[in-house]
């Protein structure tokens, strides 16, 4: 301020001083005693000597003490309040230079209401933040909040207990000390400008539902002294990048709940969005956020956080990848330390961001457990059921949210019978919780069977079954977990005219085609592009009557060279299981490529040879000299031992392709062959034997 206009302000204030006496003098004189008006006429000095105090720059406390003290404030004001209480609270506040609710007209000095507008509560945040260790720390407050809450009334009622004092009473005691303290930390000074500022992308996407999420942070700088930040107005705008305007004019109220702005992890102020009575500019999306009290103090940069929060169920109104919503920053209006008003464009780049319907980012996983039961045989009886044998384990994994199931698909193959022949019953488990399958379904490919009530496999030498489980929303896999799936089958026996014979195979498996058909909810429905994954179990071979040759029971290969590595021995052991009676093996073994009818056979892979030799051992009894006795629900180990004598050079390797046996004590009678599958599971480790 130039002296030319300091004086002529002290002038000013001077007139306006000799008008309030007169003007408040004529009318009392009439109905009051000359104390009383000498004691108005004090009180119009005082403020008399706080203008000109103020004009001058000057921010000492009336020398006279405020009328309103002592006074006691029992209750929480904020704008909008009204009473006696509130005018009690601006002739307070009045009293101190520094935190006048008004220079001139309502709520000046002299002019209090019984209103708490905007100037109270930017007049109460001064306070604040004078007062800040006691006011806004103990509450992890930074910034003030214009609320005048318990914190702010306490302060309040330990100054107003009696008439306040002096300023050099004030200073001599504890609570002057404080106040001087935080005025020289809090007071602005200088004549501020805005220095460079900057608008950085927050959260670029984010779902519907979610809240108070940060889309822009907001920085700016000032220079040549303090500033207080009163107002920010801001603009959201759908910005439809995607070229076609699928869902029409789309309004920020129809998708936005609430917009705040943040400082240092606390709500300064927030906007009920989804009100379009709250919009400046309807038409730009234009949102302002008064009385914010902010200080920002001289090159020192400050960062202001524009949060949004935003509606559920929007159906696909403003959401979507194509959309995106623009975010400006458009105007701020501060104060610097003489009062001084300015409000100005920021000039920042607009940022933007989009919003995706709930649970975009969500997925159902599904793969195969690392306890998925190996291929094997599986012993059914002949004449009783065979209950309870998990066939697949598979894990399901929850991703970006917690999934729901309220179906699974299974699909179940079997080669050698029909599926409704083998399976009994069948069911899940899943998290520890049981469900049968309660139909049937085709999932992509199979023919509808009338008479079987059911959709059947094209493939004429195998029969598909697609099994629904329905879950109901009884299982929820925690986002990022997963839990495992058991596919169990009961088995029919095989006796009521033979349904199926031994050898049959039955997989359990759920391919992408099967995965697509899963019912599952997270934030929504899940889509089948949200649904991944697949889990095809092995195959198992079953067994009513005969022998078994286990894969885990396939124990040790060990590989020898001769003399000068020309003569590679290979050994290979495995187990026999006979099921449903006596079985008899020879000790015959052969080259497969010579079909034999009875031991076992075998291939060498790898070159060339001159000649191969062979013999099999067993710990089982030889009944019959020259052939292995294996009786009912025992297992006997056989040791097949393979020397072969190399033609050249080379890699070769012994694979165990044939166990032959037979019910026939000779153990040649109408044999029966049983192939080892896979043969890879029976197969010697390579071994390099050098040329002769």
């Amino acid at each position: 301020m130039t002296l030319t206009k300091d004086i002529t302000a002290k002038f000013a204030v001077a007139a306006v001083a000799v008008a309030m006496i007169f003007s408040a003098y004529a009318p009392a004189a009439q109905a009051q005693t000359t104390e009383d008006l000498q004691q108005m006429i004090n009180d119009l000095l005082a403020q008399v000597a706080m203008l000109q105090a103020q004009a001058g720059g000057n921010v000492e406390a009336p020398a006279s003490a405020p009328s309103v003290c002592p006074y006691t404030w029992t209750r929480d004001l904020t704008q909008g309040s009204e009473g006696a209480d509130v005018m009690m609270l601006q002739q307070f506040l009045n009293s101190y230079p520094d935190l006048r609710v008004a220079a001139t007209g309502a709520g000046s000095s002299g002019m209090e209401t019984m209103y708490y507008g905007p100037a109270t509560a930017a007049a109460v945040s001064k306070m604040q933040v004078m007062f800040r260790a006691e006011v806004l720390t103990p509450n992890g407050l930074v910034n003030p909040t214009g609320y005048f809450g318990a914190s702010s009334r306490a302060k309040a009622n330990s100054l107003c207990v009696a008439p306040a004092p002096t300023p050099e009473e004030e200073t001599e005691g504890e609570e002057g000390e404080e106040m001087e303290e935080e005025e020289e930390k809090m007071t602005l000074s200088g004549e501020a400008s805005l220095g460079e500022t900057d608008l950085d992308n927050g959260e670029s996407s984010i779902e519907e539902g979610d809240e108070d999420v940060v889309v822009g942070e907001f920085t700016a700088e000032f220079e040549d002294g303090d500033a207080e930040i009163s107002r920010i107005d801001v603009t959201l705008v759908r910005n439809n990048q995607g070229g076609t305007d699928t869902d029409g004019d789309v309004d920020p109220w129809d998708v936005f709940d609430t917009v705040s702005i943040w400082v240092d992890g606390d709500m300064i102020e927030e906007v009920d969005a989804s009100d379009e009575d709250e919009y400046l500019d309807e038409t730009a999306g234009e949102i302002r956020f008064s009385n914010l009290g902010i200080i920002a103090e001289e090159d020192e940069e400050i960062e202001i956080l524009i949060a949004v929060s935003v509606q559920n169920n929007l159906d696909g109104v403003g959401v979507g990848n194509d959309e995106r919503w623009d975010l400006d920053v458009t105007s701020m209006r501060f104060f610097d330390a003489d009062g001084v008003a300015d409000t100005v464009n920021p000039g920042v780049a607009t940022i933007d961001f989009d919003i995706d319907e709930a649970g975009a980012d969500e997925e159902l996983k599904i793969s195969l457990a690392s306890n998925n039961p190996d291929s094997t045989d599986i012993i059914v009886d002949t004449n009783t059921d065979t209950d309870g044998v998990t066939i697949m384990v598979a894990d399901l994994e929850a991703e970006d949210n917690d999934i729901e199931l309220n179906s699974v698909t299974v699909k179940v193959d079997t080669v050698g019978a029909s599926t409704t022949a083998v399976v009994d019953s069948i069911y899940v488990v899943i998290d520890g919780q049981t469900f049968d399958a309660e139909n049937v379904s085709a999932t992509g490919k199979g023919t509808f069977s009338a008479a079987a009530s059911r959709y059947v496999d094209n493939d004429v030498s195998d029969d598909a079954i697609w099994y629904v489980f329905d879950i109901d929303g009884d299982v929820t896999i925690d986002e990022d977990d997963e839990v495992e799936m058991e596919v169990v089958v009961d088995f029919n026996d095989t006796d009521d005219g033979v349904r199926y014979s031994n050898g049959t195979t039955i997989q359990a498996s759920v391919t992408s085609v099967e995965m697509q058909t899963f019912d599952a909810e997270g934030a929504d429905d899940l889509s089948t592009a949200q649904l991944t994954g697949t889990a095809i179990g092995d195959d198992h071979i079953l067994v009513a009557e005969g022998i078994v040759v286990p894969v885990d029971g396939f124990t040790s290969t060990e590989n020898t060279l001769g003399q000068d590595d020309t003569i590679g021995e290979f050994t290979l052991e495995f187990e026999v299981t006979a099921v449903e009676g006596d079985f008899y093996i020879t000790e015959n073994a052969a080259a497969a490529s010579t079909s034999p009818t009875d031991g076992v056979a075998y291939t060498v892979s790898g070159g060339n040879t001159t000649s191969v030799t062979d013999s099999l051992t067993s710990t089982a009894d030889e009944d019959t000299i020259g052939v292995f006795t294996v009786r009912e629900g025992e297992t006997e180990t056989f040791t097949l031992v393979v020397t072969v004598d190399a033609a050249a050079a080379g890699t070769f390797r012994v694979a165990l392709d044939e166990v032959i046996y037979s019910a026939n004590a000779n153990g040649t009678a109408s044999p029966v062959t049983y192939t080892v599958t896979p043969a890879t599971d029976f197969r010697s480790a390579p071994q390099s034997i050098n040329q002769i």
